[in-house]
């Protein structure tokens, strides 16, 4: 008997740990990213696809997931929009602390940008 209540302890253990997270909403992150990677001329389509996740999940109040802030905001400061990307990645450091220090690069590496562009 209690080797049947082990067997079924370690069983629903081990079908919970592959059970799919729903925990944050992903839109069409992957696919986005893979076609622009394979085709970097997609990367609109990524980019509106990152700011229609932020949108979503903001509205949803469903987490955003890790790096999404981070890589719209990149995205951004590549278009030559320094000042729109600051906010992102300030909200990257925000909801994701282990992201600090990198999101501080960014941040005055996006500073230093927006300085040269406004001269």
């Amino acid at each position: 008997m209690r080797l049947n209540f082990l067997f079924g302890f370690m069983l629903a253990s081990v079908l919970t740990g592959c059970a799919s997270s729903n925990k944050y909403y992903w839109g069409k992150y992957e696919s986005s990213m893979y076609a622009s990677y394979k085709d970097p001329s997609k990367s609109a389509e990524l980019s509106a696809s990152l700011a229609e996740v932020i949108q979503t999940s903001e509205n949803t109040n469903k987490p955003v997931a890790p790096g999404i802030y981070a890589e719209y905001g990149y995205m951004l400061h590549q278009q030559g929009k320094s000042s729109e990307a600051i906010p992102y990645f300030e909200k990257e450091k925000k909801y994701w602390p282990e992201s600090t220090a990198f999101m501080n690069s960014m941040i005055q590496l996006a500073s230093k940008s927006r300085i040269v562009t406004n001269k």
